[in-house]
Formats: structure tokens, sequence, C-alpha cells
């Protein structure tokens, strides 16, 4: 039998277990889909809004209420609830009525203006990270706000001039620019990362099952032979038809995020179309590479997940990589998410020239010829099957 004739069967029998077992077409398609329209759907308005929050108001001065205006009127928290004490509103976090609360003790505006540096405190509900994010920067804002309102308040009344109240307050005026977001859209850099590291940590599980089945059912010599006793036709057979399938489907959430709800998309469609298939081969590579070097069901499928899961925070998905220890950011450049990511930022949210990004491209095209070249240790496993629970 020739060498194409094991490709063709070996890309047959992959076709057949792939159209019998319906779990596939579950993991492959209607997860992918309904996760990544999830995700994008949740942030479709853009920035967080009307985050709701309650208010304990003891001094129930001019200042204080001035502060309760400031602080609804902020665009990104509302006040729900406004409580009497300290329980009745810590209960209401607790209940899930509102997010957090905003403390004014008695004797506010008396201390200020006395010069006695009042306390007030906010206590936020973390369980929910983005709206706690939002409402520490309402909370952080109105404080400090009404901080320099009341020095403000001080320095004219022993008769400083308004502008040098000014320039004592504000020395100087900081100016943000955010060319390539410059809405604050919540959906443009949370969906951008999201959505692909989660397609992507569905292809590593998709690919470790299947890889993991075929050594723990005791049909690996069959998988071999069928392909001619070559591990790399052998793979070929099983993958090239999930990574079709994967491909198409990859295409459809790319359609819906850079046309449907309008991500960033400031290069050639061209490039982001050709990295789809890519990132799934890579992906795939990167399980089959796990494979290589724990040929067992359960560590390989174990390994995968558990790197999967992680990208999302060694990837510098949801911290900063300056934030993050340096052994930490360098176990991020190690799954191949992390090169798609740097590709999304370079062309389809930056624009940039094609040349600055080629290093990407052949990162996602080394997950795919590695592991071939290691394939030896899983055939190794396929010719000597030991099973291990």
């Amino acid at each position: 039998m020739k060498a194409f004739d094991y490709v063709i069967d070996s890309f047959k029998r992959g076709m057949v277990q792939l159209v019998r077992r319906p779990m596939y077409f579950l993991t492959m398609v209607i997860i992918p889909l309904f996760g990544c329209w999830m995700l994008l759907d949740l942030l479709d308005a853009g920035a967080i809004k009307n985050v709701p929050v309650g208010i304990i108001d003891l001094d129930n001065s001019e200042l204080s209420r001035r502060l309760s205006r400031n602080l609804d009127a902020f665009q990104q928290v509302s006040i729900k609830h406004q409580y009497s004490s300290f329980n009745e509103a810590k209960h209401a976090v607790q209940s899930g009525d509102i997010l957090g609360f905003y403390y004014i003790p008695k004797g506010l505006q008396e201390e200020a203006l006395s010069g006695r540096k009042p306390l007030v405190s906010y206590y936020i509900n973390y369980s929910y990270y983005a709206p706690a994010s939002i409402q520490y920067k309402g909370y952080k804002t109105i404080s400090l706000l009404a901080n320099g309102g009341i020095i403000q308040t001080a320095l004219r009344t022993v008769g400083l001039p308004q502008q040098t109240i000014t320039a004592s307050l504000q020395p100087y005026v900081a100016h943000s620019h955010m060319p390539a977001n410059p809405w604050l859209n919540y959906s443009y850099y949370l969906n951008s990362s999201f959505v692909p590291c989660f397609f992507s940590l569905i292809i590593l599980m998709v690919t470790a099952f299947t890889l993991g089945t075929e050594l723990k059912s005791g049909l690996c010599r069959q998988w071999l032979e069928r392909a001619g006793n070559n591990m790399v036709i052998a793979l070929a057979g099983k993958l090239l038809p999930q990574t079709a399938l994967f491909t198409t489907v990859g295409w459809f959430i790319q359609w819906m995020m850079y046309r449907v709800y309008g991500l960033p998309l400031n290069c050639n469609p061209w490039h982001m179309i050709l990295a789809m298939p890519m990132l799934v081969m890579a992906n795939q590579g990167f399980a089959t590479l796990m494979f290589c070097f724990t040929p067992n069901f359960r560590f390989g499928s174990t390994l995968c997940t558990l790197m999967g899961m992680l990208s999302f925070s060694f990837c510098a998905f949801s911290l900063p990589e300056e934030a993050l220890y340096p052994w930490v950011a360098a176990i991020g450049y190690i799954v191949p998410i992390k090169y798609y990511f740097l590709l999304t930022v370079d062309q389809a949210i930056n624009g940039i020239d094609l040349y600055y990004s080629r290093i990407y491209y052949a990162a996602l095209v080394v997950y795919v010829i590695v592991p071939l070249l290691l394939s030896w240790r899983i055939k190794h496993e396929c010719q000597n099957p030991i099973y291990v629970p």
C-alpha cells in the first residue's frame, strides 16, 4: 500500500470516529459558539454602567449630601438604597441586593472644616471583579473630589485667591489618550483575548481526549497499523478532520467578533483569517506535545486542561504582564494562544505592517512541527501499550 493510500485510510478512520460520536459535535461546535456568543453579548454595551450600590449617610450635612449626589451622578454606579446602619448595608451585600456601599460617618463636615481629617469608608464585594473595580474607581474619585472641595473651602476662608487655590490643588492637568480604544469599551480589550483563549481551551481538551482515547481504549495498535506504522500519518488522519471543523467554527467566531459585535479590525481581514487555522493547528500540536511527554490519557488531558486554564492569567489576559513575576510571565510564552493574542494586538487592534508580526506566525508554525519530531514517543506507546488508570 502506498503512502497516499495510508493517508486516505487514516483520514477516513478519523472522519468516521468524528461523525459517529455526537459528543464531538457538541464540544467542537455548540459549546464554542455558545460560549463565545455569551462572552461577546455580555459586554456588548461596552463599559459597565449602573452597578447597584448603597450609601450610609450618618452625617446628613451639606457636604455629605453633595457626596451622595456626586456619587449617584457617576455613570458607572447607581445608588439603589440608603441604609441607616453598617449591619443593614452589610446584610444587603451578603444577600446580593447591592455590590458595595459608601460609608459617611457622623460629624464629617464639622471635622473636615476644622482640619481633623475625617475618615470615610467604602466596602466592595470583590466576588464580582469587574463591577468591583468600577466601584473602587467611583468611590476613590468621589473621595478625592470631596477632599479637594474641603481644602478649597478652607483656603478660600483664609483669603487666598482662586488662581492660587487651583494651582495648589491641581498643579498640572493630565490627559489620557487611548488611540486603540478611545471609547474605553470593555468588550474591545476583554473579548479580544478571552474569546480566542476560551476557544483554544476547547481545542486543547478535545485533542487531548481524542489522543487519550486511542491510548486508553487499546485501539492504538490498530490506529497505527491503518497508517502504515507511520505516526505522522496517523496523527494527520486523526486530527485533520477536527482541524477543518475547528477552523470553520473559528472563522464563524471571528465573523461574530469583527462584523456582528464590531471589535476593532484595523488590518487586512486576511491576516486574521490566516491566523485562525494556524491557531487551531498550533493548539492541536501543543496537545500532541503534551502526550509526547506524558503518553497517558489522565496525565495528558489534565496537563492540557491545566495549561489552557492558566493561559487566562499567565498570558496576561486578566493581569498586565508588568504586574506578573518574571517566571510567571515567561510561562505564558509556552502556550500558543499567547502568540495569537500578540497577533491580534499588532494586526486587528493596532493595524501595523504584517512584517513586524512575522515572528508570531512563525511561532504558531513551530507548535505544529515540534510534536511531529517527537511523535516517536507516542508511536512507542502505541506499539507497547501499558494501561495506567
